[in-house]
């Protein structure tokens, strides 16, 4: 029978020493050689997931644990002395150890702009657009030339802003309304 154990050293010179303690082999360039009854699987410092960042960038996992980790399993044999100090015993032992979980997802970032179409559509989505439309032809002036004229709506612009406020919504509306438009497609 297989029993695993974790271990956590600090750095990777102070893992090899233990595995040169142990007197396993280690030859230049390439992972220490266990001995027989012994299974190796070297992990490394624990690196959170990779991410996608702005213009579809890959972006690395964020350090979640520097420290030099490896898991070893012994078959009909005890643990050597040599990795005795480095063994912790995580919560959730596995090959990935103990992760804090996942944030739960926020909400989308809103948009600076989207396009006057797609506002407008989201507005008659939301059962808005007659409202707005009635608010704009009162105002008249530069509000009625930026609701005709505009080809995009910027989140923080004084006539939208201004408009808003006229009609009661909220900023979260807006932001909402603004991420529905994004998320739009022609």
């Amino acid at each position: 029978m297989w029993v695993q154990t974790f271990h956590r050293f600090a750095d990777r010179a102070a893992f090899l020493a233990a595995c040169a303690e142990a007197g396993w082999p280690y030859p230049p360039g390439q992972e220490p050689e266990p001995p027989a009854g012994v299974s190796l699987d070297v992990i490394g410092p624990l690196i959170g997931p990779a991410s996608i960042g702005p213009g579809g960038i890959p972006l690395p996992g964020a350090v979640m644990d520097a420290g030099y980790h490896v898991n070893l399993a012994w078959h009909a044999r005890e643990m050597d002395v040599a990795f005795a100090a480095s063994q912790v015993a995580p919560a959730t032992p596995s090959r990935a150890w103990d992760l804090p979980a996942e944030p739960e997802p926020g909400p989308l970032p809103v948009p600076v702009s989207v396009p006057a179409w797609k506002g407008k559509a989201a507005l008659r989505e939301a059962g808005l657009l007659e409202m707005v439309e009635t608010a704009v032809q009162a105002a008249g002036g530069r509000v009625r030339d930026a609701w005709d004229g505009a080809a995009e709506w910027d989140r923080g612009s004084d006539f939208l802003v201004d408009l808003a406020g006229a009609l009661g919504l909220k900023d979260e509306q807006v932001d909402q309304m603004f991420r529905e438009a994004d998320a739009m497609r022609g």
